[in-house]
């Protein structure tokens, strides 16, 4: 199951790289690495802080499991609770790219820069909330189990059983 949120999730993070280098051809070679305006990359960098703080408050954002759930129900609610949320997560952490890639043609001049600032900035947020590492499976498995059921979720994408329950 990692695997598969793992391909999901490079597959947006290689499609972000590969449009921002196929965009290059969009603008003049003697242009294309003027420096984009300063109030444009501030404009990025505070998109991204609200992109990450409405990603924390919303993206790992689960229903909690039932105290009594067997546990091959939890099995099926955790594992499709994670995938929805990361596909939110995805298009949140998105959405600096293909903002930027607007941006870049409604501005005079530093386009194609500010196409790449925008990607990797968005590259970073991916990394961090949308990439199945610890941050993101760690939440996820604190919002499922908030009411005292186990996720199972760690164990399925082939993690143990490490987390805030455990078995004795």
């Amino acid at each position: 199951m990692l695997r598969q949120v793992q391909i999901l999730a490079g597959s947006v993070m290689g499609s972000v790289v590969i449009a921002a280098i196929v965009l290059g051809v969009a603008f003049p070679s003697g242009e294309r690495f003027d420096a984009p305006p300063l109030w444009l990359v501030g404009a990025q960098v505070a998109a991204a802080v609200v992109v990450h703080l409405v990603v924390e408050a919303i993206g790992y954002r689960t229903t909690p499991l039932h105290v009594e759930s067997t546990e091959a129900e939890a099995r099926v609610q955790a594992m499709q609770a994670f995938n929805s949320g990361t596909v939110v997560r995805l298009g949140l952490c998105e959405s600096i790219a293909l903002g930027s890639v607007v941006a870049a043609f409604l501005i005079d001049s530093g386009g194609y820069l500010s196409i790449l600032s925008g990607a990797a900035i968005s590259l970073v947020l991916l990394a961090v909330h949308a990439w199945p590492g610890d941050g993101p499976i760690g939440k996820t498995v604190t919002s499922l189990e908030r009411n005292g059921a186990r996720s199972y979720l760690r164990e399925q994408l082939g993690l143990g059983s490490v987390g805030p329950i455990q078995e004795v």
